[in-house]
């Protein structure tokens, strides 16, 4: 663990600096030693930790007796305690309003309450459990994120538009509302990054309780079994990278993260890269001014089993985006970009590999093969997608929780996703990094 952290504080200060980079100096000079002072000094800066766990009526039946959503939620919050990321971890419920519950100074308080985690100790905390308005929710609990706020909301991400609603129109307006309020939270906060966990605990429904699941019309329905249910982590990159390294998915109990996905502000241009001399297929040259990136001469592969074809493989140290995104983003070649001078270009066929080599800098190769040369600039750009994942577990219709596989999905879920992918998209961050060569003849 101590490994771990300290890597992730190196790669922590080696992001600051790109950040500070991509910063337009309007003192007309350069950057001062006592600028680079204060960042180095902001990164080791522990993060307040703020636990949103929404009590509306759709959340009574994660919480009745002993469940996953319980072990999940008691191992996250007390590994975030355990491994010293931060000096304040405080507990709210949350629906129509916050309302606090304890600032956890020892592992004892999260013991009490998880063990209080009960359909009555919800309705006792009281706010309007009646419908959920996902849009205020986000816009409640980031008016209360300060930069170096990380906000965990524990949620079941169904939207409730109530009886008599325009249900497409509600949506719709919905994804809206999050977007302004992601754009908004992101121009205040430009290095902010977002993390979903997707995750799955038994939903116990009872008469008598009144505990059921509830449609989007409102219809109470009685259920007992798996559903799905959300951890949102929203925060400072350099706050969720540490506590991504810090309590890694395989951590997780109550069955584990199912899926994720992270959205990240534009990095940096500077990933460590460069063109390898192998492997290859064909013949290049380097260009002595710039021989990590620069390559000329290139020559097809004239014989052999290869021939037809130009292969060459880039270095690539990805162990930051390793940890915020995760190896399986990482090596779907889905999740890049070619362009050749600025235009779209996928002349050049990608495979990603782990790089095996223990002597290597590098944390994965890629190669890029093609069987028609083309020259000029390529930009290999990391971008910003939404997962299949996200759309798989949307439930289109929020009626019958019986029909297909809506028991294992979400109403509306993917215009949550959107809505914040949307707002993120709304401030330049479509791509997350861009790696530059340059193929001469």
């Amino acid at each position: 663990m101590k490994r771990t952290v300290q890597l992730i504080k190196i790669l922590m200060i080696t992001l600051i600096f790109s950040f500070h980079s991509c910063i337009p100096d309007r003192s007309g000079g350069r950057k001062t030693d006592t600028d680079t002072e204060l960042i180095t000094q902001n990164v080791f800066f522990k993060p307040t930790v703020n636990v949103y766990i929404e009590n509306s009526a759709s959340m009574d039946g994660y919480v009745k007796g002993i469940t996953e959503f319980e072990l999940a939620v008691y191992s996250y919050l007390s590994d975030i305690k355990i491994a010293d990321v931060t000096d304040a971890l405080n507990l709210f419920y949350i629906n129509s309003e916050t309302i606090p519950y304890a600032t956890i100074a020892d592992i004892d308080v999260i013991s009490d309450f998880i063990e209080k985690l009960e359909p009555n100790e919800f309705k006792r905390r009281g706010g309007n459990r009646a419908t959920t308005d996902i849009s205020n929710i986000i816009k409640d609990m980031l008016s209360e994120t300060d930069e170096n706020d990380v906000a965990v909301l524990v949620t079941d991400g169904i939207f409730s538009p109530g009886r008599g609603k325009d249900a497409a129109e509600y949506l719709v307006n919905q994804q809206i509302g999050i977007k302004n309020t992601i754009a908004g939270y992101l121009k205040k906060y430009p290095n902010t990054s977002i993390t979903v966990y997707q995750l799955s605990s038994k939903f116990t429904s009872n008469v008598a309780e009144n505990i059921y699941y509830y449609n989007r019309e409102d219809k109470k329905i009685i259920v007992n079994d798996q559903r799905p249910y959300y951890i949102w982590v929203i925060g400072n990159i350099n706050n969720i990278a540490l506590l991504k390294a810090s309590i890694p998915e395989k951590k997780f109990k109550g069955g584990g993260i199912k899926n994720s996905y992270t959205l990240l502000p534009f990095v940096s241009e500077d990933i460590d890269y460069a063109i390898l001399s192998n492997p290859k297929i064909g013949e290049f040259k380097r260009n002595k001014n710039n021989p990590k990136t620069s390559i000329y001469d290139l020559k097809i592969a004239q014989s052999g089993a290869h021939k037809g074809n130009f292969m060459f493989t880039i270095g690539m140290d990805l162990s930051y985006f390793s940890i915020l995104l995760g190896d399986e983003y990482l090596m779907n070649t889905e999740n890049y970009v070619r362009l050749i001078n600025k235009q779209p270009n996928n002349s050049y066929y990608i495979e990603i590999e782990q790089n095996t080599n223990p002597s290597s800098k590098y944390t994965h190769n890629m190669k890029l093969t093609t069987n028609q040369l083309s020259y000029g600039e390529l930009e290999i750009a990391l971008r910003n997608q939404i997962p299949q994942w996200a759309y798989d577990i949307n439930d289109e219709e929020g009626l019958d929780i019986f029909k297909g596989s809506s028991i294992n999905q979400t109403f509306g879920f993917k215009f949550l996703v959107e809505g914040i992918y949307e707002g993120f998209i709304s401030q330049g961050n479509e791509f997350y990094s861009v790696m530059k060569l340059n193929l001469k003849k």
